[in-house]
């Protein structure tokens, strides 16, 4: 089962940050509360990398930065053949690399 990838509201000032901080950059406070990210947003731009090491067995990974509506950007990968700025996106949290055996979880970006 899928976990979360949060974003941080500080307690202070309300303000959202992601990723999180140490204090937060509106009011340097450093109380924060978990907030999962979800929900839908716009794809601002994307990538393909191709250097990737040799312990992958895909040819290249889609990577996007996705301006959330819940007020966050955030990167992550991109579950789209062919993405496309300015399109709408779902983020979901799924395995976005295996390592020795264990699976690691991250910010997975698909079609809204």
């Amino acid at each position: 089962m899928a976990g979360t990838v949060d974003a941080a509201r500080c307690r202070s000032c309300g303000r959202l940050s992601y990723p999180t901080h140490f204090y937060c950059p509106a009011c340097h406070c450093r109380d924060f509360d978990p907030v999962p990210i979800e929900g839908e947003g716009t794809l601002l731009t994307w990538t393909r990398v191709y250097a990737l090491p040799l312990d992958y067995a895909q040819l290249y990974l889609t990577l996007g930065i996705v301006e959330l509506d819940m007020g966050v950007r955030a990167m992550g990968r991109l579950d789209i053949d062919e993405p496309v700025t300015g399109a709408r996106v779902r983020a979901t949290v799924g395995v976005v690399r295996e390592i020795g055996g264990r699976e690691v979880e991250g910010l997975v970006f698909g079609t809204a």
